[in-house]
């Protein structure tokens, strides 16, 4: 076998041997921040408002982070600060894409149908699980918001996902309410 051949069948079993193992030797180095990410959680919660009276999906979908923000940002980074990055196979990075995606997808479309068209005002803000430091980012657990409609008066709860902080950068991580 010519050097060549070698070195393939060598990388191609260190690939699988790494995606058995639930790492990548050559994972790339996570990206520094989010891409059109609010400046606080506030203004965050102003643009779901926004999004959410315009009846807006693709503003909604833009209030969340992306696919690649989600896989070189927040997976390698969901271990206790000061540890060393995760390095997920591209096989668990997908299904845990795939599956906070799609949750996600449903209940923009239970936000939109739910909350849509109304012009609602913020009263307060809480977050129900808290708040949790990571190696790359700060997630704060689950936003309940206490609103009122403008148009009735009648006090409004909104509960929903996860909100990720990213170097003083803000965007939800998920719509998920859990």
């Amino acid at each position: 076998m010519n050097k060549t051949v070698t070195g393939l069948v060598v990388l191609l079993c260190g690939g699988l041997f790494a995606a058995c193992v639930g790492t990548t030797p050559d994972a790339p180095t996570p990206r520094s921040g989010l891409v059109d990410a609010a400046p606080s959680a506030t203004a965050l919660v102003d643009r779901l408002l926004a999004a959410l009276a315009a009846k807006d999906p693709d503003a909604l979908r833009r209030l969340r982070v992306t696919e690649a923000e989600y896989r070189e940002i927040l997976l390698p980074g969901s271990v206790p600060e000061g540890q060393p990055l995760r390095r997920p196979s591209q096989a668990f990075g997908d299904f845990a894409w795939g599956r906070l995606d799609t949750k996600s997808n449903y209940y923009e479309q239970y936000l939109l149908a739910q909350y849509g068209g109304r012009p609602l005002t913020l009263k307060t803000v809480a977050y129900e699980k808290g708040e949790g430091r990571f190696a790359n980012y700060t997630v704060h657990r689950q936003l309940r918001l206490a609103l009122e409609d403008e148009t009735t008066g009648a006090e409004v709860q909104l509960a929903t996902g996860s909100i990720v902080e990213v170097a003083g950068a803000f965007k939800f991580a998920s719509y998920v309410k859990d």
